[in-house]
């Protein structure tokens, strides 16, 4: 039974790779994807939401990974490097869509 749902782009590839890789850790069989648009809105490029199936919680950036963590046991030694301010910045630029536009912002300096 599926327990969380990945909402992405369906025009990202970088989303799309991200959800394949998902797909395959995933031994517990809880992680589903879709390129439907989530209840909150279409998604911009590079931006993921995860929704909670059971609670329908809907998580968004770096919020969403540790439920990710949670369902998929490859992720389980991952986690903690989350909390090193590093790796959440990079992952809040990853999961939320903004590292085209940070790349953006800087070349346009």
């Amino acid at each position: 039974m599926k327990e969380i749902r990945l909402y992405r782009n369906p025009d990202c590839e970088k989303c799309a790779r991200y959800a394949r890789m998902h797909r395959r850790l995933d031994w517990l069989n809880h992680f589903e994807d879709s390129t439907d648009a989530p209840p909150t809105g279409p998604l911009k490029m590079g931006e993921i939401l995860v929704q909670d199936l059971a609670s329908g919680e809907i998580l968004k950036g770096v919020k969403c990974f540790p439920l990710l963590c949670k369902h998929i046991p490859a992720y389980w030694l991952v986690l903690p490097l989350t909390y090193l301010p590093p790796v959440s910045h990079r992952l809040e630029r990853e999961l939320s869509g903004s590292a085209d536009d940070a790349y953006a912002v800087l070349i346009s300096r």
